[in-house]
């Protein structure tokens, strides 16, 4: 922002009182909004203890039950009462006008773990598996609205959490995993699925926040299976499965579909997207239905995609300003070069000098990495001080 203040100063477009206003007023909001990201982590926090500690003792103590001629509605009744409270009055709270607006943020939270709660609960009182993956698909579907509708990145998080216990839960029910396929095809597939999920134009458009976690979240499971694809690959996996190969081929026609879709097609950043995507649908569908793969092939592959991923989200994080992508990269970029130099280093070096390179080379890495970090988030903010 302070760097479209300096734009609009040099164009003639405001004078200089008026830029140290607004920089001034972009300093006042980065501060409220560093407090506010501390109270919700506190208020998630306090969410979560307290809505375990309601669900144990409800799900807990059988004397209630006992107390009310052993009706088994009750526990579930009390569930469904409690979430309904708490999601009413966090609603009232959040309202424009009212001074608790943090509470019924914290209210709202409580009331999507509450709601799992009640699945849970009505699972231990129907002998229904607490681990069935019914039940976090219907707790997924129950707060995903809520998300949106209250726009809390908190809720969104618990779903996307409970979008891949779901996932993982099915595919242990349906019991066809062989080898190394769960290892690759699951965090691949749940990669591309959030990111794709991520890039629908409606949430990119009316959601930044929610597409940013779907693409960060993706970006991380997709990055750790393409580096365990640099290390091992076995000759053949040949798994045909329905179950396997239409998920894949649904998130590539998804990924169509949002670059067909999307208001800027011509975007660099959507078009780089939608490759990538394609690229990734591509390897693990002929992963999965081979006869036979070269390993050296798969790996290559795996490094061109890596140093892909990594080069592209430097450049994007620094050129947008995304100071979170930027930092995303980083942790990437340090994570590669630390595998390949012990996978390569530890085997044709002397060990003293493995250490001893392996060591400055990461740490004049960090340190690079760390100043242009620093030269990302506080560029704008010293061209804004210039003015003053």
């Amino acid at each position: 922002m302070y760097k479209n203040v300096q734009k609009w100063l040099e164009k003639g477009i405001i004078d200089e009182h008026t830029a140290d206003l607004i920089n001034q007023d972009i300093k006042e909001e980065k501060e409220r909004n560093r407090r506010l990201r501390v109270n919700i982590t506190l208020y998630t926090v306090a969410a979560i203890l307290l809505g375990i500690g309601v669900i144990s003792f409800i799900a807990a103590n059988d004397w209630i039950l006992k107390l009310f001629k052993d009706v088994k509605l009750l526990k579930i009744f009390l569930m469904i009462l409690l979430s309904s409270v708490s999601l009413y009055g966090g609603y009232k709270l959040s309202e424009e006008g009212t001074t608790y607006k943090k509470l019924g943020t914290f209210l709202i939270m409580l009331s999507a773990f509450l709601i799992g709660g009640t699945y849970a609960v009505t699972g231990q009182t129907y002998n229904i598996n607490a681990g069935s993956s019914v039940i976090y698909l219907l707790w997924l579907i129950s707060i995903l609205p809520l998300a949106f509708i209250f726009r809390s990145c908190v809720i969104n998080g618990l779903s996307v959490v409970l979008l891949i216990a779901f996932f993982i839960l099915k595919y242990m029910e349906i019991g066809i995993d062989k080898g190394l396929t769960w290892t690759i095809f699951m965090p691949v597939f749940l990669g591309l699925l959030l990111y794709s999920w991520g890039n629908l134009p409606v949430i990119i458009k009316k959601y930044s926040d929610f597409s940013l976690q779907y693409k960060v979240v993706g970006l991380g499971a997709i990055f750790v299976t393409l580096l365990i694809l640099t290390v091992s690959v076995e000759t053949s996996y040949q798994i045909t499965s329905p179950y396997y190969i239409l998920p894949v081929c649904f998130v590539l026609v998804w990924g169509l579909f949002n670059y067909f879709y999307s208001e800027d097609k011509e975007n660099p950043l959507i078009i780089t997207e939608t490759i990538f995507t394609l690229f990734l649908s591509v390897l693990l569908l002929i992963l999965l239905t081979a006869n036979e793969v070269v390993p050296a092939v798969i790996m290559i592959l795996s490094h061109f995609a890596l140093i892909s991923m990594i080069v592209f989200s430097f450049h994007y994080g620094y050129k947008e300003e995304k100071e979170r992508i930027a930092g995303l990269a980083n942790n990437f970029l340090t994570i590669y070069i630390a595998v390949i130099y012990c996978r390569w280093g530890w085997s044709y070096m002397n060990k003293t000098l493995f250490f001893l390179i392996g060591g400055i080379v990461l740490l004049i890495t960090g340190i690079y990495l760390e100043r242009k970090r620093r030269e990302l988030k506080s560029n704008n903010l010293k061209r804004g001080s210039n003015n003053e």
